[in-house]
């Protein structure tokens, strides 16, 4: 629901995405979910359990410091790692975020983050425990859809997370690789579809198209995203040149090969 301000035209709702940036009001809406979950200030100064490991698990992982470091007492602890979050680069408290996630593993965290994630129009969400820079719901279903397979394809569903990984790599993504993963996880899916580990991606397609019924065309168009990789940047060979693949190629990439791993499952 739209502010009163903002009906009267006095002030502007947000409008454009938070993409390489975090704003004060997104800011504070992290900490607030860090602060209900794991930091919020106790009425004793004495650790219990459950705080000290979250601490430890920080010091000792994430800021890569000893455990003796770690301040006595619930408020000068909570406030040493509050001030670093305030001053920390935009990916660096996104790096925080995704710890937190990692190591407590519970969904009302990951909620809670979401919630404010959407409010204040951030451009990322959680995809795989992992801050992702993809905005459109249908390509994160797709792509959640892919990265949640079963056992099955094992093979597929970790190639998708791997290139979820390295697209979401902070500072400094990996988008070369992102590319080369996911396109693997296509190879992978289309060999256990015909029973044939060996399969090119190209012999596998051609199975596909008389098994599964295939059109045709859907065939030529993922052999020729299969040729690009090939030619594109060095991906799937030895780089010759710097590779100047951006955010865009590879977010289609994932998009575009989740989707078809997606369409290999459920023709199979």
């Amino acid at each position: 629901m739209s502010s009163f301000s903002d009906r009267l035209g006095i002030t502007k709702p947000k409008s454009a995405l938070q993409l390489g940036a975090i704003d004060s009001d997104l800011r504070n809406g992290l900490w607030q979910a860090c602060s209900e979950h794991f930091f919020h200030p106790r009425s004793v100064y004495e650790y219990d359990s459950e705080f000290h490991e979250v601490m430890k698990a920080l010091y000792v992982d994430f800021f890569k410091k000893t455990s003796d470091q770690i301040p006595y007492g619930y408020p000068a602890a909570i406030e040493i790692v509050r001030s670093w979050f305030f001053n920390a680069q935009w990916w660096a408290a996104y790096n925080l975020i995704e710890f937190l996630i990692s190591f407590s593993a519970d969904p009302e965290f990951a909620d809670r983050v979401s919630f404010f994630l959407e409010r204040e129009k951030s451009g990322y969400r959680i995809l795989d425990d992992q801050l992702v820079p993809i905005t459109e719901e249908v390509e994160l279903q797709t792509i959640s859809g892919a990265a949640s397979l079963g056992s099955k394809y094992a093979g597929a569903r970790e190639h998708i997370r791997s290139a979820i990984a390295l697209f979401s790599k902070k500072p400094k993504p990996d988008y070369r690789n992102s590319i080369k993963e996911a396109i693997s996880a296509v190879e992978s899916a289309v060999r256990v579809v015909t029973g044939n580990p060996k399969a090119t991606l190209g012999d596998a397609l051609k199975v596909m198209e008389k098994k599964n019924g295939i059109h045709p065309a859907m065939k030529e168009g993922m052999s020729k995203l299969y040729g690009y990789t090939s030619d594109a940047g060095g991906i799937r060979h030895a780089l010759l040149d710097e590779s100047n693949i951006d955010e865009a190629e590879a977010k289609f990439m994932i998009v575009a090969c989740s989707a078809f791993v997606n369409f290999c499952v459920q023709r199979a």
